[in-house]
This record gives C-alpha cells, sequence and structure tokens, in this order.
C-alpha cells in the first residue's frame, strides 16, 4: 500500500519474530522504509502518533475501531480498511477514511489527503466530535465502569 509513496512504516503492535521478518522483507522488496517499534510508553506513542502523517490499518475482521479513537484524540488523520469494527467509528470521509482493502490508488489518494493541512484539521475536529457522539470520552468511560461496579 505505500510503495511509490516515499512515505516509511512504523509497525507498533504484536507480531512474532516470524511475523515481524516477513513485514521486514516486504516492505524492502517494496522499498517503504519500515521501523518496527519497541515497546513504548503512553507519552512515547502519543508523540508518535501527533508527529504521523496518519495512523494506519489493513486488519482483518477487528471487533471494535477502538485504535480510530484514539488517532480522533490525538488529531492525526486515520486512515483504515473499510472492515470490521473500523466501521462503527470512522464515518468515511468526515473524520478519516474507510478504504477498499486492495485499491492502493484509493489508499495513496487518502495519504495525500493526509499531507492538506486543511482536511487534517476538519478530520481532527470531527474525530473528537465522533468521540463524544460514541460516548468514547475518558470521564465518560469511568462512569460506565462505575454504574456497572455499583450495579
Amino acid at each position: 500500500m505505500l510503495s511509490g509513496t516515499n512515505i516509511s512504516l512504523v509497525h507498533v503492535g504484536g507480531g512474532n519474530n516470524d511475523q515481524i521478518k516477513t513485514l521486514q522483507e516486504h516492505a524492502s522488496n517494496k522499498n517503504v522504509k519500515l521501523w518496527v517499534a519497541p515497546r513504548l510508553s503512553s507519552p512515547q506513542l502519543s508523540i508518535l502518533m501527533k508527529e504521523s502523517l496518519a495512523i494506519v490499518s489493513m486488519a482483518h475482521k477487528e471487533p471494535f475501531g477502538l485504535t480510530p479513537i484514539e488517532a480522533f484524540s490525538i488529531g492525526t488523520p486515520a486512515i483504515f480498511v473499510d472492515d470490521g469494527g473500523f466501521r462503527d467509528s470512522i464515518i468515511d470521509g468526515e473524520c478519516g477514511r474507510l478504504l477498499p482493502r486492495y485499491d492502493y490508488g484509493k489508499w495513496h489518494e487518502a495519504l495525500n489527503q493526509c499531507k492538506d493541512a486543511k482536511i487534517r484539521e476538519k478530520w481532527a475536529i470531527a474525530g473528537r466530535n465522533r468521540i463524544l457522539q460514541l460516548k468514547l470520552s475518558p470521564l465518560e468511560q469511568a462512569q460506565k465502569i462505575h454504574k456497572l461496579l455499583q450495579d
């Protein structure tokens, strides 16, 4: 998906040694620079996300779209595959993008949109509003947990 864009990939998250090796080989074959992030603290992850062009995922059958919520909260564009739980959090074109898995032209187009300061700002505002719509602020989540414990 990043081939030919001159955009580097930072992989944050899981994967066993064989999976990471396969990803590294694939990136090398596609001339995509790759950094596999070590375990990051919350502040380090926040800085990495804030300084990124976009937060991207092509995960299969993700049960809930929490990663887009993290992107929204930090104000970084959310560019995700149109699959699974990502559909619960992203409204395509309003607060990020939901894209067909193998339509790399659309992925490149979305990544170019992320370079536009006006679009970034529009999506950041809409993303934060989406957090409010879904009642996913830390305070609202704490209140839900408190209520569950009280019941």
